[in-house]
């Protein structure tokens, strides 16, 4: 059974009221320009009932083109319910645990959604992430939580946690498995290597993600800055 047009657009009402800064870039995609990312909520459905599921989602802006840039977030974390669960919220019950769901939302994810974010705020986030099994267990996940927060620090210009970064990529890859890490960066010491590269190229770093915001669908975001 198909789920009811006006409950799907009673969800997303809702769940924009709660984060006014938020836009609808689909449905069920509601995002916001955070200096030089894309943050916001995606709505999943559920291919097997007639749930849908919360998701904090983080894109990048600095690809070489936007349409790149949404491949594929940098980051994806599903809400979980007061037991610790995957948060399934029926499309029929929404109104009954939707401000339960808000409540987990903001103890979970404690990145501002309405208003600018610290540099810092985005790291102590970031950084709790890497406990995570499936990120512990994965150096291709582990490079891609470094690469935001290499980039992000780069975007602020903040040149002593551009090298800290690296720092702990170094130390971390120690004990990556590169096979795996390789099937989607390359090697890594090219890798490696391009990130060092750009920091004397941050003032084309920057001009790229002007660019990729002034997209026809992205330019209609409301926007925040990062901030130091």
């Amino acid at each position: 059974m198909a789920i009811d047009k006006e409950i799907k657009k009673k969800v997303t009402e809702d769940w924009l009221n709660t984060f006014f800064q938020l836009s609808a870039f689909a449905q069920n995609k509601l995002y916001k320009v955070v200096g030089a990312c894309i943050i916001g909520i995606e709505l999943i459905k559920s291919p097997f009932s007639e749930d849908y599921s919360p998701y904090f989602v983080i894109y990048s802006l600095w690809q070489n083109a936007a349409k790149t840039c949404l491949v594929g977030p940098l980051l994806m974390r599903r809400l979980k319910n007061p037991k610790g669960l995957q948060f399934d919220i029926p499309y029929e019950k929404h109104t009954t645990y939707f401000n339960e769901a808000i409540d987990c939302f903001k103890k979970q994810i404690p990145v501002s959604l309405n208003g600018d974010i610290t540099l810092k705020s985005l790291f102590d986030f970031v950084d709790s992430l890497f406990g995570d099994m499936l990120v512990k267990s994965n150096s291709a996940e582990q490079a891609k939580l470094f690469e935001l927060k290499f980039y992000a620090a780069l975007y602020v210009g903040n040149q002593i946690q551009m090298q800290n970064v690296l720092n702990q990529i170094e130390q971390s890859s120690k004990s990556w498995n590169m096979n795996m890490f390789e099937m989607w960066y390359g090697k890594f010491d090219l890798w490696l290597q391009s990130l060092q590269t750009i920091i004397s190229n941050r003032d084309e770093f920057l001009k790229q993600i002007e660019v990729n915001k002034q997209d026809k669908k992205i330019a209609k975001l409301q926007s925040s800055e990062l901030i130091v």
